[in-house]
């Protein structure tokens, strides 16, 4: 559930129209007030939510409470946090967490003073205004997954993802028990239990089956809620393969340019050492250098040269195998790369509206785009605008906005936020945090404190220094304001600047080269011959072609020049092994036979 949802209501009736299936996990108990608390990885991917969270389901009877910490599979660093009271109260919190790639302990204590959230016991946001005092009715503790319709709010749904999982490893309760507790804020909770998922508690949960709501593409279903190995698995899948299965091959999902690199999207996780093959990879015409997987375990960057962004290429992908177990191996699969043209700067964008002048028009972030905003909703007044020239771009307005993204050359950039406080009439009302990639850059901030209301605010954000190739704006909100539509942190107008570009450094393999490994292929001893520019902290491993490792040959410095090293592999079964040379996190794989 989210405020996306605000003015539908909840049902089940729609299973006729779903084409996906979903998972919920409820309590059969409802609980008034206590300590909520999770540890769970969710479900990676655009269009999906794997959530933990309280509701009234007793609603619409009476009054809409809930209370949510939502995951969504789009973004990495980012907690929904929401309190809903016929209005929502959001706050989308920026952590430097990913929160896809491990289990995190979430959750919140629940006052009749306050609702407070924490991740991994630590506090990061409280409400405590008057909207708490109707948080009063009992509630259930659920968790679901599910792919909504809003693209706003969660991305492109894709169904080539499916199947996709999140996993559960243990829930418990705290009552709110003031000055005589033993656990959470002023030791004023008690703890009543802990389940670790070992098995299904039917005393305590009841899974929910066959239910949806208007805005949810799938159907809720008992079978897709599994319990194994000690871990509640919530999947989310076709209307075919349900259940805890993973039989789909890795989909090649787009592919783009980006100065000397290749961009590629799986639809899954992959395994690291097929994916970092550089001969599974082809492109005629193209030079391919390395193949390095990224931290979500999804996106592959290919370092290339020969490019020209004048041409049309495409890419071929071969035998790359995903993390299941057993491994699926994708078959021959090709994709069009985007070859995009870079933007020019400065770079002015009306973020509510179309072109204006020399702005350009606002978009939906996603693949095939170089700009736009992801989550948001367009507002617009008809009133005077104070402080400027521009009335029409500051009467538009981005609210709710968590997300903008532009696609920048590496280099060294201003950023200036131009605003107008269109809806509240206070200080205090609206505010939020701004975050550039990884720091926040402005805390707290309140238009209306400094503009007033109806007038044009422009701050600029200097020296900000782009090396990955995306410009990351992330927004907070502290003051989320009211409802819907005038809420949360907002945006009229970008400008950027490029200050100053920054030479593109060199990942060919003039860094380091693995020059030969020979014989190939071999009887027992193995040579390999390393060649470095400096000296380095190296990393040589040999793998079978399962992924496992079979020995560390090498694991710490290397002098500068030819470094020769030897597998002696005398106690190894004959077959195909993936020799792997790291240094720097930049990864090399070379393919050798043993043979006995």
């Amino acid at each position: 559930m989210n405020q996306l949802l605000i003015f539908l209501m909840i049902c089940s009736s729609y299973s006729f129209s779903q084409n996906y299936r979903g998972a919920e996990l409820r309590t059969l108990d409802s609980f008034l007030y206590g300590k909520f608390e999770v540890r769970y990885k969710p479900a990676q991917g655009e269009g999906i939510v794997s959530s933990f969270f309280t509701y009234n389901d007793d609603a619409p009877n009476t009054d809409w409470n809930e209370i949510d910490i939502e995951l969504l599979g789009r973004f990495p660093n980012v907690v929904d946090m929401n309190v809903i009271t016929n209005t929502s109260h959001l706050r989308t919190h920026y952590t430097s967490l990913n929160t896809h790639l491990d289990f995190n302990v979430y959750g919140f204590e629940w006052t009749p003073e306050y609702v407070a959230w924490f991740i991994n016991g630590e506090e990061v946001y409280r409400q405590t205004d008057d909207h708490i005092e109707d948080l009063i009715h009992s509630s259930k503790i659920m968790m679901n997954i599910w792919n909504p319709t809003y693209d706003d709010w969660v991305g492109i749904w894709d169904d080539r993802v499916l199947p996709r999982f999140a996993y559960y490893d243990w829930a418990q309760y705290s009552s709110y028990t003031p000055g005589n507790g033993n656990v959470g804020t002023d030791n004023n909770f008690t703890l009543e239990w802990q389940d670790d998922f070992d098995e299904f508690d039917e005393e305590r949960w009841e899974k929910s089956h066959n239910h949806t709501w208007g805005g949810n593409q799938s159907l809720f279903i008992q079978e897709n809620i599994v319990f194994q190995n000690g871990k509640l698995i919530l999947c989310l899948t076709d209307d075919e393969n349900i259940g805890f299965q993973d039989q789909e091959k890795p989909y090649l999902l787009w592919a783009r340019a980006n100065e000397d690199s290749i961009i590629i999207q799986f639809s899954e996780e992959l395994d690291t050492i097929s994916s970092q093959m550089v001969n599974n990879y082809t492109i005629p015409g193209v030079s391919i250098n390395e193949a390095v997987l990224m931290n979500n375990f999804r996106t592959v960057h290919l370092k290339v040269s020969d490019l020209n962004v004048n041409n049309d290429y495409t890419l071929y992908v071969l035998g790359i195998q995903d993390d299941a177990y057993p491994p699926n191996t994708q078959v021959t699969h090709s994709c069009q790369i985007d070859m995009p043209q870079p933007l020019s700067f400065p770079l002015r964008i009306n973020n509510a509206g179309g072109e204006y002048n020399n702005y350009l028009n606002d978009q939906l972030w996603s693949s095939s785009v170089e700009y736009g905003h992801m989550n948001g909703n367009y507002q617009v007044t008809d009133e005077d605008i104070g402080n400027t020239d521009q009335d029409e771009l500051y009467r538009e307005s981005l609210n709710r906005v968590v997300a903008y993204k532009i696609r920048v050359p590496k280099g060294i950039f201003s950023v200036k936020l131009k605003l107008s406080e269109n809806f509240y009439e206070n200080s205090g009302d609206r505010s939020f945090d701004v975050f550039i990639e990884d720091s926040m850059w402005v805390s707290n901030l309140d238009i209306h404190s400094y503009a007033g209301k109806y007038n044009a605010f422009d701050t600029t954000l200097s020296d900000v220094v782009i090396e990955d190739g995306v410009l990351d704006l992330y927004f907070s909100a502290v003051n989320y304001g009211e409802g819907y539509e005038y809420a949360g942190p907002f945006l009229n107008g970008l400008e950027i600047n490029l200050l100053e570009e920054l030479a593109i450094q060199s990942d060919n393999p003039e860094e380091f080269s693995l020059l030969s490994i020979y014989p190939n292929p071999f009887n027992n001893r193995l040579k390999i011959l390393l060649e470095l520019t400096k000296p380095e902290l190296c990393n040589i491993s040999v793998y079978n072609i399962k992924g496992q490792l079979i020995k560390t040959i090498h694991d710490g410095p290397l002098q500068q020049g030819k470094n020769n090293l030897f597998w002696d592999s005398k106690n190894n079964s004959s077959g195909l092994y993936i020799i792997q040379s790291k240094i720097n996190n930049k990864i090399k794989n070379e393919k050798t036979i043993l043979l006995k």
